[in-house]
């Protein structure tokens, strides 16, 4: 079991990161990238503190009303940088605007 941090994008995309992938900044320091942005996955809209293999589930809703029940365990693990995976198919128009654990 581990604490991670799920990362939620508008298009529906999201991933696991580990904590220990992002680096302490200081005051004028420039930031640090913690999800590849493309135009299929749109900017991130949630960060969620979640406990990888502790059978926690996430719900995430979207603008038009449809949520999805995702199990933690099933999102893919990945690097700070790199993009993520489908979590919910969205209609056209459609956007995820939240999720909660």
């Amino acid at each position: 079991m581990a604490r991670m941090a799920l990362v939620i994008t508008e298009g529906g995309y999201g991933k696991l990161v580990s904590p220990d992938e992002f680096r302490t900044q200081n005051r004028g320091g420039g930031g640090v990238t913690g999800y590849k942005v493309t135009d299929d996955s749109g900017p991130v809209v949630d960060v969620l503190a979640v406990d990888h293999g502790k059978g926690e589930n996430v719900l995430i809703y979207t603008a038009q009303g449809k949520a999805i029940m995702t199990p933690v365990d099933d999102i893919s693990e990945r690097s700070r940088s790199a993009g993520g995976v489908k979590l919910i198919n969205l209609s056209e128009g459609d956007k995820v605007v939240g999720a909660a654990v």
